[in-house]
């Protein structure tokens, strides 16, 4: 079994009644939280998840939609969590993991042990690629991307049983996208702009990329399923424009999820 359930897909302001980017990838013995924004514990309450299932967290980069929920998390684990409980391994860039603790330090004060001490932590360099074997089924491999200086992402590629699940965080082009998403039976592609109707975006800005080149991308890393994700609220009520400008220039499944949608690989 390989599942990827979607548990938002907004942009750091999302659509009305949408949540930020955040998913779920869960296997028979692994469920792993990709990036944790701040509505994660509704998140995780509407689809019926506990945090205690979550044995990994990946976090893509350190901006606040996608690691603001990071220090409530960690607050069930050590309020809810059975006291033999194994707490969730957790794997980030050098620069994210301390965010993450200046966060917890910041809202639960100075003294972070209580609720960092026990999670294994798995620190990834930002600027460089890496692999690591999460567990003997699942090895992530890790490409940096072309977001932010302050917050450099960290795309996942993640390699299960000789299928192939890739999602780029927030990034504009770059080369490296290709890399992690060749020959995958899913790309979740940062999405954030319509270049059909935002001409101007047609490049990718502010460090996002356009519906457009999301499918430009799935084509070339000749992708089996497109995800849009990271969706701007500049674009509530007119999501099928993105959908049908990815389909323009990808000829394979592609669609916008939305809270709740789970695909079975």
């Amino acid at each position: 079994m390989i599942e990827v359930l979607f548990l938002g897909v907004g942009a750091a302001l999302p659509m009305s009644g949408q949540t930020n980017s955040s998913y779920l990838l869960r296997t028979d013995k692994a469920c792993i939280l990709i990036d944790c924004g701040p509505a994660i514990m509704q998140q995780l309450s509407a689809v019926g998840v506990s945090p205690g299932e979550i044995t990994h967290v990946y976090f893509t980069h350190r901006h606040g939609d996608h690691c603001l929920g990071f220090p409530m998390l960690m607050l069930w684990w050590a309020i809810s969590a059975p006291p033999a409980a194994t707490y969730p391994v957790v794997i980030a860039g050098e620069l994210t993991f301390k965010s993450l603790e200046q966060l917890v330090a910041a809202i639960f004060g100075g003294d972070t042990e209580g609720l960092l001490g026990r999670i294994e932590r798995v620190t990834l360099p930002d600027r460089q690629p890496s692999v690591v074997h999460l567990t003997p089924e699942i090895t992530l491999h890790t490409q940096p991307l072309n977001h932010a200086e302050f917050a450099p992402d960290l795309g996942a590629r993640f390699e299960i049983g000789g299928k192939v699940l890739a999602f780029t965080g927030d990034t504009s082009p770059t080369d490296n996208i290709l890399v992690l998403a060749r020959d995958a039976d899913l790309l979740v592609h940062d999405s954030t702009y319509c270049a059909t109707l935002n001409p101007e975006f047609s490049a990718g800005i502010y460090g996002h990329s356009t519906a457009q080149i999301s499918a430009r991308n799935a084509t070339a890393a000749g992708v089996r399923r497109l995800a849009l994700a990271h969706i701007d609220a500049l674009y509530e009520g007119r999501q099928q424009v993105l959908l049908e400008e990815a389909q323009r220039d990808y000829r394979g499944q592609v669609s916008i999820p939305v809270a709740g949608t789970l695909f079975s690989f």
